[in-house]
């Protein structure tokens, strides 16, 4: 990296203050993807926002079969959750190399979410078009599973390669 590209680099104005973010993992046909850029953006109807850099494979399954799945899985299996992020899909069946054992998805024709996950969204996706260098997904909730688990000990990522999980309660009482 050149001098002058350190210093954009150190100046551009995208700083992630934000995190920590809850990882969820996304599933498209058989592979999948942890995935941090997701939110909730409609009740009714039950909608998710997801982002995800351009050159991912993911990104073309998406487009190809238009459904995929959010997954949240515990604490506990948080190393082949990340893994499966440097791993790509166009060149190994990441669930054989990572273990893990897949199921088909619900109400997906062609989706298989990880059979460990504590809560599943299924969604049929559409892509919104803009420019950027992430490729931003709506998604229409089809199908919802999962366990009152799922709140307790999320993976959370707070950036580049770091994770946590909750380690305190707290309930507001007006």
């Amino acid at each position: 990296m050149t001098d002058t590209q350190r210093e954009q680099k150190q100046n551009h104005p995208y700083k992630a203050f934000f995190y920590p973010m809850r990882l969820a993992l996304l599933s498209a046909g058989e592979n999948f993807m942890p995935l941090a850029w997701w939110t909730p953006v409609s009740k009714n109807p039950f909608r998710f926002l997801l982002a995800m850099d351009r050159e991912n494979h993911t990104l073309g399954l998406l487009r190809t079969l238009g459904e995929g799945a959010l997954s949240f899985l515990p604490w506990e299996e948080r190393e082949w959750v990340v893994r499966a992020g440097y791993l790509s899909g166009r060149r190994v069946d990441k669930g054989k190399r990572l273990g893990v054992a897949l199921r088909p998805a619900r109400r997906l024709a062609h989706t298989w979410v990880p059979e460990k996950a504590l809560a599943v969204y299924e969604l049929k996706v559409t892509e919104w078009p803009t420019d950027g260098d992430h490729a931003p997904f709506l998604g229409d909730v089809v199908h919802v599973e999962g366990s009152r688990e799922a709140k307790e000990r999320p993976i959370l990522f707070l950036g580049f390669r770091d994770f946590a999980t909750l380690g305190e309660r707290w309930r507001f009482r007006p």
